[in-house]
């Protein structure tokens, strides 16, 4: 990583979207969350802490360009813009504290733990394909096993309650970084879908607390909404890792529709 960035200063990168990554043909929200931010790490502040990004309109796969700017530097925290562009339009507008995460026990945690689910090997894989038939690409990138309570919507059978959870890690079995967490509190199947709504739902706004360094192993997932209206909801996500410590939260604003 780079040195510590004086506040003011500014850097552009040119990035590659990857096709393989797409819903339906658009990139996936939380990965381009991943590669924007990573541009706005330096050595002294590796880590993100709170993320916030408002997706102004989807990209395409193919050359983008990224601008960083450094608001602040801080011992602690440092703070930066950054905007994601294509064909001179702004397609992704993100803030970012960075900062130090470590794997020290947390001080203090509310009365609550992870959610409880059956072992891994009881749920199934999410195919790289919707109930829809919509090519879901980043599950070829991210191993998601559902609680098969919370997937009846699959057969059929939505239970009304808008909640999801499962196990989750990266495809390749490598420790998963506090950077893929921006990408597992985006990669849960709508909540919408439990509640028999199919379609597409393209997120408006997503802020990610980063919590803490993920232990090894499987991470589990859930993701909840307390309220559709006007054609929007609100998404709530928890990431807990094997340690059963939270290491991120997520809140998010998407579009539904239904038909």
């Amino acid at each position: 990583m780079s040195a510590a960035a004086e506040p003011g200063t500014s850097s552009r990168h040119v990035v590659e979207i990857d096709p393989t990554w797409a819903v339906g043909g658009k990139p996936h929200g939380g990965y381009l969350l991943r590669e924007a931010v990573a541009l706005a790490l330096d050595a002294d502040h590796p880590h993100p802490m709170a993320v916030s990004a408002h997706y102004v309109s989807s990209p395409d796969a193919g050359s983008a360009t990224v601008d960083v700017e450094r608001v602040r530097t801080g011992r602690r925290v440092a703070s930066s813009r950054v905007r994601l562009s294509q064909d001179g339009a702004a397609r992704m507008e993100v803030l970012v504290s960075a900062g130090t995460w470590t794997d020290a026990e947390p001080f203090w945690t509310g009365p609550y733990g992870p959610p409880a689910m059956p072992p891994v090997e009881d749920c199934p894989r999410l195919p790289p394909r919707s109930p829809t038939g919509t090519v879901v690409g980043y599950f070829a990138h991210v191993d998601a096993r559902l609680d098969p309570a919370s997937a009846q919507w699959a057969e059929g059978k939505p239970q009304g309650v808008a909640e999801v959870r499962g196990w989750m890690r990266r495809d390749d079995e490598l420790p998963s970084s506090p950077l893929d967490l921006l990408v597992f509190c985006d990669a849960m199947p709508p909540v919408t879908f439990d509640l028999g709504v199919l379609g597409w739902v393209p997120t408006l706004e997503l802020t990610v607390h980063v919590r803490g360094l993920p232990a090894p192993g499987w991470l589990r997932v859930v993701q909840r909404a307390r309220m559709l209206r006007d054609g929007w909801l609100d998404e709530e996500c928890e990431v807990w890792d094997s340690t059963d410590r939270m290491v991120a939260q997520a809140r998010q604003l998407a579009g539904y529709r239904v038909s």
